[in-house]
């Protein structure tokens, strides 16, 4: 099977680190992940404050199918450089069309699609209608915060 992959993130060798993951009872957005990103992977091992930090959210009908290995289903040529990957066609695409007629269901929702989201870990996947919203919440060090060293202290 050939794989059409449209990049949603278009920034290649940024490396993404999960910091949460949250299957939320929200009527919008039902899978949202928060990530640590960076291009230099040093950057996520060390905690360096100055790596991004990115929310993936999905919408309602998104459904989260973990990892292609829990399924028992390989897809060749998968991996590459990108850490969001839409896929329309695909083998988990196939099965859920044939074996949950999921594209029947939804059938006004418009085309079902695959997403791939890579870590340094793991990928996760999930087949969703939409894309996700991606945002850049900014860097890890840039709190607001302004700390103030104070040098005399009484007791």
């Amino acid at each position: 099977m050939k794989l059409d992959l449209h990049y949603l993130m278009s920034t290649e060798r940024y490396v993404l680190d999960m910091e949460s993951f949250q299957m939320k009872d929200e009527a919008y957005y039902p899978l949202e992940w928060t990530f640590y990103g960076a291009e230099n992977p040093t950057m996520l091992l060390t905690w360096d404050a100055e790596r991004d930090r990115i929310r993936i959210r999905f919408e309602q009908y998104a459904v989260f199918l973990g990892t292609l290995e829990e399924h028992g289903m390989k897809e060749d040529g998968l991996w590459n450089e990108h850490p969001i990957v839409k896929l329309s066609e695909s083998r988990l695409v196939s099965y859920a069309s044939e074996q949950t007629a999921i594209d029947r269901v939804n059938r006004n929702r418009g085309a079902l699609a695959h997403y791939v989201i890579r870590t340094i870990e793991q990928e996760f996947h999930v087949l969703a209608y939409e894309d996700p919203t991606v945002e850049n919440l900014g860097k890890v060090g840039d709190t607001g915060v302004t700390v103030t060293e104070v040098s005399d202290v009484q007791e």
